[in-house]
């Protein structure tokens, strides 16, 4: 029991520094965690335009052929 309290600085101190590492890796993974959800935001905004794009190019391929149709008979 005397030497836990004898090296109870040391213990504390020890423990401090753990915690502080603790914390260094949990922001870092916090940053890559950030930068990674952002960049796959930005891909699957960018998926959307296009497949959008696709969508209304059908769609006036199609009002243009019923045009035609109807004034063609």
């Amino acid at each position: 029991m005397k030497v836990l309290l004898k090296n109870r600085g040391q213990i504390t101190m020890e423990f401090a520094i753990l915690m502080a590492a603790v914390v260094a890796v949990a922001a870092i993974l916090g940053f890559y965690y950030l930068k990674t959800v952002e960049s796959s935001s930005t891909k699957a905004q960018n998926e959307n335009i296009v497949s959008n794009t696709v969508k209304l190019n059908k769609v006036v391929d199609i009002v243009n052929k019923v045009k035609e149709a109807i004034i063609n008979g």
